[in-house]
C-alpha cells in the first residue's frame, strides 16, 4: 500500500507587487490580525492553515508563480525525495523559515508549483544529519550574508558569497532594508549576540586563513565545511595550497548544487569530502583524497565541535596531532561551561532555538571556562591565541566613535593552536 503522503494544506502563498495594501485588503477578511507582520511576509491564520502575503519584488510576470498551495508533510526530506524521484523538478530546497517550519517547493510534471512544509513540532527528532543537510549551516549562511549587508560599514561582513548558499525568497529579503533590519532585530531578540558573534568568527577565521595562504601553507583542511566560502573568496590566494572540505554528504550536495546555479567555480586546487565525523575515520577519507600527514595543515574547525560526542572530539584531535607535521594550526570555536553560564548574556535564549531549529543537531560538547589550555595540552597541541567575547566586541565590533555595535553571544570562545 502506498503512503498517503499529503496530510493537510499547510499554506497558501500569494506573491502581491504591494505587501501593506495586500494585508490591508486581505485584513478585512479575517476575525484577527496577522499572527506574523513582517517586510517579507505577512501571515494571516485561517483554521488549520494560514494565508501567506509575499512580496512580488522586480521578478517579470509569469516568471513565478503567484498562488503556490504548501502542504502538510510528515517528513519532508522523505517527500522531497519522492516528488524528484517521480518526475518533478525543484524550484526551492528545502529551508527552515523565520516560523520555525520547513519548506520547499517543487514544480510537477504539468508545470504547477506544489509546496511542502513539515511544522517543527511535528518534526522527527530521530532524523540524523546523513538524511538532510545541516539546518545550522544554512542558518550561519544567513547571518553572514545578513552581515555582509550591514549599513555599519566598520563591522560589515566580509562573506559576499554567503547569499548563494540561501533560498531565492532569503536573497529577495536581503535586498531590502527593512527586511533585514527587521531579521536582525528578531535575531537580536530570539537569540541576543548570535548574530555580533557570527560576525567575530567570520572575521577571525578570515584572517587566519587569509595568513595561512599567503605564507603558502600546503594543506587547508575544513572540518565541517558547511557553506564556508572561502576557498572561493580567497580564491587569488591559494595558488599551491591543498584545500580540502569535508562535510556530510547532503550538505555537500547542496553546495555544490548551489555554486553552480551561482556561476561560482570551484578551484582545482579543492577536493570534496564526504564524512559522518561521528562514525567514519578521518584517516581513512582524508588519506583516500590525497592528504599527505607529512606537510603542514591549517586545520579550520568552525561550528562543529559542540554538535559531537566527547569521544569524536577526542578522536578528531588525536587525527590532527598524529597525522600532521609539526607546526600545523588548528583553528575553532567552542561552547564554554561555567555554573552560572545560563544566565549570562543571550545564553538562554540561543539554547532554546538551537533546540527548536536544529533537531538533527544537539549540543552535546562543551569545554570548561578557563580550562582550554590545559584541555589542549593533554591532548598535543600549544595554544597560540584566544578570544572571549569582550575581546571579540573590542576587535571586531568597535565603531569609529570607540562604541560597541553590540554583545556578544556569551558563551562562545574562538582559539587557534599548534601541533606540539
Amino acid at each position: 500500500m502506498m503512503m498517503v503522503m499529503f496530510k493537510s494544506l499547510a499554506a497558501v502563498s500569494c506573491r502581491v507587487p504591494d505587501l501593506q495594501k495586500a494585508k490591508e485588503w486581505y485584513g478585512q477578511f479575517f476575525d484577527d490580525p496577522a499572527v506574523l507582520d513582517s517586510p517579507f511576509v505577512v501571515v494571516f491564520r485561517a483554521g488549520d492553515s494560514t494565508l501567506n502575503l509575499v512580496p512580488a519584488g522586480d521578478s517579470h510576470p509569469g516568471s513565478e508563480e503567484r498562488v503556490v498551495a504548501y502542504w502538510n508533510v510528515e517528513d519532508i526530506d522523505l517527500a522531497y525525495r519522492r516528488l524528484l524521484d517521480a518526475g518533478a523538478t525543484s524550484q526551492s530546497e528545502i529551508t527552515t523559515t523565520v516560523m520555525r517550519t520547513r519548506v520547499a517547493r517543487v514544480a510537477d510534471p504539468f508545470g504547477n508549483a506544489l509546496g511542502l512544509m513539515s511544522r517543527a513540532a511535528a518534526a522527527d527528532k530521530s532524523k540524523s544529519l546523513e538524511d538532510q543537510p545541516s539546518d545550522s549551516a544554512m542558518g550561519v549562511a544567513l547571518s553572514r550574508a545578513l552581515a555582509a549587508g550591514d549599513e555599519r560599514e566598520e563591522i560589515r561582513g566580509p562573506d559576499y558569497l554567503a547569499e548563494a548558499f540561501l533560498s531565492a525568497d532569503a536573497r529577495r529579503s536581503l535586498k531590502d532594508a527593512a527586511a533585514r533590519e527587521w531579521i536582525r532585530k528578531k535575531l537580536g531578540t530570539e537569540a541576543p549576540g548570535s548574530y555580533e558573534y557570527f560576525i567575530a568568527r567570520t572575521g577571525y577565521i578570515d584572517a587566519v586563513v587569509r595568513r595561512a595562504l599567503e605564507e603558502g601553507t600546503p594543506q587547508l583542511v575544513f572540518l565541517g565545511a558547511g557553506y564556508d566560502s572561502r576557498s572561493y573568496r580567497f580564491r587569488d590566494l591559494v595558488r599551491g595550497t591543498r584545500i580540502f572540505e569535508l562535510d556530510i554528504e547532503p550538505t555537500q550536495q547542496r553546495k555544490r548544487r548551489a555554486l553552480g546555479q551561482a556561476g561560482i567555480a570551484i578551484p582545482p586546487q579543492l577536493t570534496f569530502v564526504s564524512i559522518d565525523f561521528t562514525r567514519d575515520r578521518l584517516e581513512d577519507v582524508l588519506e583516500a583524497s590525497g592528504y599527505d600527514k607529512k606537510k603542514k595543515a591549517l586545520f579550520v574547525w568552525e561550528g562543529v565541535m559542540y554538535y559531537l560526542p566527547a569521544e569524536a572530539v577526542d578522536r578528531t584531535l588525536e587525527f590532527v596531532r598524529s597525522n600532521s607535521a609539526v607546526g600545523s594550526v588548528l583553528c575553532f570555536d567552542y561552547l564554554a561551561a561555567a555554573p552560572d553560564m545560563a544566565d549570562r548574556y543571550g545564553v538562554r535564549e540561543s539554547r532554546a532555538i538551537m533546540r527548536a531549529m536544529y533537531r538533527a543537531e544537539l549540543v552535546q560538547f562543551s569545554i570548561p571556562e578557563g580550562a582550554v589550555e590545559s584541555f589542549l595540552s593533554e591532548r598535543g597541541f600549544r595554544l597560540i591565541d584566544h578570544l572571549t567575547p569582550e575581546e571579540m566586541e573590542q576587535r571586531y565590533l568597535t565603531l569609529r566613535d570607540g562604541t560597541l555595535a553590540g554583545k556578544v553571544l556569551a558563551c562562545f570562545r574562538l582559539a587557534r593552536a599548534a601541533v606540539a
